[in-house]
């Protein structure tokens, strides 16, 4: 237990040092300058350490011995037990006006995770013997009822307490190290795990239907320290693949570098994620720009205000594609602004310039630009882009509309709804007449609880410029995401 009050001592030490005075220096430093306290107090907070452990003993085999006789006794050790905690705080609080520079080691680190992991623990064992204690305390009231004991106040204090020390030992772990203390197997940084689901039910023409899995992806994040983060993702619906591996280092909140397998930064409607997507299907100007690709990034970011923001992205890729090898030497270029006006306008203008993914004699020119404008007020959401695209010598262009309300239910199990409707052109081919189409779609989404779980139903009205068919479909989206 003398390892535990040491440990104590110099947690509550490094917690109440202001921000940035814990160099990383040699562990051993902050040990010397505990030593260095008068014996007579360091004997103190040992003789302090030793009756709590053997308290906690006498007490447990107490409880085990005779559980009927040790319910009042019980509640006057923790009495005893209180008063012991108060006393070796005070002792660790003015070991704490002790001033010097030191640092810590992951594995001193560790060492006081092990520690507050077995006070814990011992914590458990006697909340479970309370708990069982109490039941031998139970009272019957004058109409005949069971009356249960309250929860002593005293067992509760010192969970707070020992909740309090751990939660300054993740403070200090956090804040110096960096080692995430949640995860023994992760040596340094933070992991996040994240997932979602679509399941689809898709109706179309001559009473054609069909349940279609969509999409099952898994997403871990890991932000390695304040200037590095990963992120890979992959898909499991289907054939399994990779769709990001992506790295991105920030020596500066407000610049960043990215490398590996993501979305180049082109398309409003392509760059929304899939759980954020509006509608069942993205709109057809999407498929207009690029796809997943291999490349990098550079980004700059300025909140003026928070009105008033500024975005910029440029990079280079493959354009090969997503797991797709290059065949050439020739990079694809990529820009995008994002600038944010009034809290409510967001402007994004972009351009996509390369080669196709050809050997050199069969690549042909490719040049992609578009904008978008988004309008979003409290509830109510417009937004519009167009992108005009050239590969080769085929021209071809798409636009969309779309426009949402949401509406607060108020239910327990449906929060929001929302309404939404979409009207878009596409033309494959500006040279040639009568092959332009259209689309308008009407949807409904229910929000289970606003954002991870919900229900999209969507009916698509299909038109040709030339030759109509019957092709219009119903869409249903169940997500489910964490």
């Amino acid at each position: 237990m003398r390892r535990i009050v040491a440990a104590v001592c110099i947690v509550t030490l490094v917690a109440v040092m202001p921000t940035g005075s814990v160099p990383a220096q040699d562990f051993g430093q902050l040990l010397e300058a505990v030593d260095k306290i008068e014996t007579t107090l360091k004997a103190m907070v040992d003789e302090e350490s030793k009756t709590r452990a053997k308290e906690v003993a006498e007490l447990r085999e107490l409880v085990q011995q005779n559980p009927a006789a040790a319910g009042p006794g019980e509640q006057a050790r923790f009495t005893q037990l209180v008063l012991e905690v108060k006393a070796l705080r005070g002792d660790v609080d003015r070991l704490s006006t002790v001033q010097t520079n030191v640092g810590v080691t992951e594995s001193d680190l560790l060492t006081l995770i092990n520690d507050i992991e077995y006070l814990k623990s011992e914590m458990n064992l006697l909340r479970t013997t309370s708990g069982e204690n109490k039941k031998l305390l139970a009272s019957i009231d004058n109409e005949g009822f069971y009356v249960p004991p309250q929860d002593d106040p005293k067992i509760e204090s010192l969970t707070e307490k020992l909740a309090a020390l751990n939660a300054s030992l993740e403070e200090v772990i956090n804040r110096e190290s960096g080692t995430a203390a949640s995860n023994p197997s992760v040596k340094h940084g933070k992991i996040s795990l994240s997932a979602f689901v679509h399941e689809q039910y898709v109706s179309g023409p001559d009473e054609t239907s069909t349940f279609v899995s969509k999409r099952a992806r898994l997403t871990v994040k890991g932000d390695i320290n304040e200037y590095a983060q990963m992120k890979i993702q992959g898909e499991f619906a289907g054939s399994p693949k990779l769709l990001d591996g992506q790295l991105t280092i920030s020596p500066h909140e407000q610049w960043s570098l990215s490398m590996g397998q993501y979305k180049p930064p082109f398309g409003t409607d392509f760059l929304i994620s899939a759980t954020s997507a509006p509608f069942v299907n993205g709109s057809r100007a999407k498929g207009l720009g690029t796809n997943r690709d291999i490349g990098a990034t550079f980004s700059y970011r300025n909140k003026f205000s928070p009105d008033y923001s500024l975005k910029l992205t440029a990079g280079l890729f493959n354009g090969s594609g997503i797991n797709t090898s290059d065949v050439n030497n020739t990079k694809n270029f990529v820009a995008r602004a994002e600038v944010t006006l009034g809290g409510m306008f967001t402007i994004a203008p972009n351009a996509y310039l390369g080669k196709t993914n050809e050997v050199d004699a069969l690549k042909e020119n490719i040049r992609d630009f578009g904008s978008s404008v988004t309008w979003k007020r409290q509830r109510e959401i417009v937004e519009a882009e167009y992108i005009q695209s050239k590969h080769g010598e085929t021209k071809r262009n798409g636009w969309y509309l779309w426009g949402g309300h949401t509406f607060s239910v108020g239910s327990s199990f449906l929060k929001e709804l929302q309404v939404l409707a979409r009207y878009e052109q596409y033309d494959p081919d500006l040279d040639i007449d009568d092959d332009q189409t259209d689309r308008i779609t009407l949807g409904t989404t229910l929000f289970i609880d606003k954002k991870y779980t919900k229900i999209q139903l969507n009916y698509q009205i299909n038109g040709e410029q030339g030759t109509s068919v019957d092709d219009n479909e119903f869409l249903m989206n169940l997500q489910v995401a964490f």
